[in-house]
């Protein structure tokens, strides 16, 4: 009884996530053109960011790299410092990490052209195809074409390869050669009016592990020019130190002796009020972004609310009705009042004790979605 009841409401969770996700993604074709979810005429491009957009092969190039870190986070901290080492005007890149298998990582690394880099702010969630295909497709050798542009993609029990078509690699069994498939292999062809509902089949297989890794930052998250700033406000402030150097010395005087009397609880009040208010706008304008969605919106408004604390996550798990998420941030308890705050949120708790280390704060919190939101979930998926 205890397993049908378990079956039934995977079976549930399932439709309302087939039925959201077909709303929520995008994709960009070779020619620019946008593709709402399943269908096959294009659309116009969104005015505002979408939740899912999904690259076409011709706006990256793909590279594959494997590494024996088992740690998900320790291995994050390693590919963000070979970013980092990149010079500046190195081509935007993201990285997509797979599962643990046979003693090690293989990561998918995506170097994107011009127009892939500005399609980066078209979106909160970004995806390359081939990723996508692989997971909506079964193995075998698959011929994807776009029009006059077509790619190959070799897809395994365990990895996956793609080759796009040029004049050295003009057809299939080259392309076959080059992959390293069985010349005997059949080619399955896949054309433009099929994407649409293998791509949203393959969104929805590749699951949160993906989303999350192909999230990307706000305009107003990024970091801050602080380096050609600081150097600029350097020169205005040695200019007027040299004016008025005694002026100053007298007003630092007293505003110490100010500071001195204001306790450090009115500081931190103030503090607080300030994050208070960033963190209520941000959350204003991914609701406005996200109204009116199911489930698998309000999914992406908590995570969106985490991403402007600066938080880690190292685990996500939820059924529909109910989220528990884990990580690590600077403060736990404030990120546990701003997601009770959400109108999506019945109840915010934490699930065992906030732990301290090196300045950041281990956390657990169970999430309950209000019944509004449920019912609005499954209104959708009818």
């Amino acid at each position: 009884m205890a397993a049908s009841t378990t079956q039934n409401t995977q079976e549930s969770l399932q439709r309302k996530l087939s039925g959201g996700i077909a709303t929520l993604v995008w994709r960009v074709n070779p020619q620019g053109q946008w593709f709402h979810g399943a269908n096959r005429e294009p659309s116009p491009a969104p005015k505002r960011r979408v939740s899912c957009l999904v690259l076409a092969r011709s706006y990256y190039q793909e590279s594959w790299n494997s590494y024996t870190i088992r740690s998900l986070k320790g291995l994050h901290k390693v590919l963000k410092q070979k970013d980092l080492k990149q010079k500046a005007e190195a081509p935007a890149q993201q990285h997509f990490i797979g599962p643990w298998r046979d003693g090690q990582r293989r990561v998918l690394t995506l170097t994107l052209n011009q127009q892939g880099q500005q399609l980066l702010t078209k979106a909160f969630t970004v995806l390359p195809e081939s990723l996508v295909l692989s997971a909506a497709c079964s193995e075998g050798f698959y011929q994807i074409e776009h029009g006059q542009q077509c790619y190959f993609l070799f897809n395994q029990e365990q990895q996956w390869q793609t080759a796009v078509r040029s004049p050295l690699m003009r057809d299939a069994e080259r392309a076959k050669l080059a992959l390293g498939c069985p010349s005997e292999q059949h080619t399955q062809h896949i054309n433009e009016a099929q994407l649409g509902e293998l791509i949203t089949r393959g969104v929805k297989q590749l699951g949160s592990h993906y989303w999350r890794q192909g999230w990307q930052k706000s305009a107003s998250t990024r970091s801050f020019a602080w380096r050609p700033t600081l150097a600029v406000a350097a020169v205005i402030g040695a200019c007027y130190l040299a004016l008025s150097s005694g002026y100053l010395l007298l007003e630092r005087n007293l505003l110490n002796r100010q500071l001195e009397q204001i306790t450090p609880e009115v500081s931190e009040l103030l503090t607080l009020q300030s994050d208070l208010a960033d963190i209520s706008a941000s959350i204003e304008q991914l609701r406005q972004v996200y109204v009116n969605a199911d489930t698998i919106n309000g999914f992406w408004q908590v995570l969106a609310v985490v991403e402007q604390h600066q938080t880690q996550l190292t685990f996500m798990q939820g059924d529909g009705q109910q989220l528990s998420i884990g990580g690590q941030t600077e403060n736990a308890l404030e990120l546990l009042k701003t997601l009770h705050g959400l109108p999506q949120v019945e109840k915010a708790e934490f699930a065992s004790p906030v732990r301290g280390s090196g300045g950041q704060q281990r956390f657990r919190i169970d999430l309950a979605l209000t019944t509004e939101t449920t019912e609005t979930a499954e209104g959708g998926t009818q």
